[in-house]
């Protein structure tokens, strides 16, 4: 499963559709670095590894900007976190481009976009964004 991001220039004002937010391939704001705000819940994600797993990121490039005194402290249920993600224009298909940061996330058993987009990755995506962008994957 390919999750992804709505992402955006901060200075355009663009309005996201289900889909994300569409883009122009040739945007000289693209790439562009921000963080997500992410908490930290039970009973997967309560360690800064299995954040920076989900997130492909380090636990020092999560600890840093989210004040965590060390990179192997454990983490309390709901507790804030800032995660750096890199997003960019992707074309979809002939007609589409929109801006998001590309993860990727095995799909468990009895996932479903909904799931994935609302549990683990805490509504920063919706189930249709994941849908536009993995359109032959089937959820079991």
């Amino acid at each position: 499963l390919f999750l992804f991001f709505l992402c955006c220039d901060s200075q355009a004002v663009i309005e996201p559709t289900t889909s994300g937010y569409t883009c122009s391939l040739n945007q000289t704001t693209s790439p562009c670095q921000t963080y997500v705000y992410y908490r930290a819940v039970a009973p997967d994600f309560l360690d800064l590894a299995s954040v920076g797993d989900l997130f492909s990121v380090s636990r020092l490039m999560i600890s840093n900007p989210s004040n965590i005194s060390s990179p192997s402290s454990p983490l309390v249920p709901f507790q804030s976190m800032f995660v750096p993600i890199q997003c960019s224009c992707n074309r979809i298909n002939s007609s589409m481009s929109i801006s998001y940061a590309g993860l990727n996330y095995t799909i468990k058993a009895g996932n479903t976009f909904y799931l994935v987009s609302t549990n683990q990755f805490q509504n920063l995506t919706s189930y249709q964004s994941v849908e536009v962008v993995n359109p032959t994957l089937v959820p079991t």
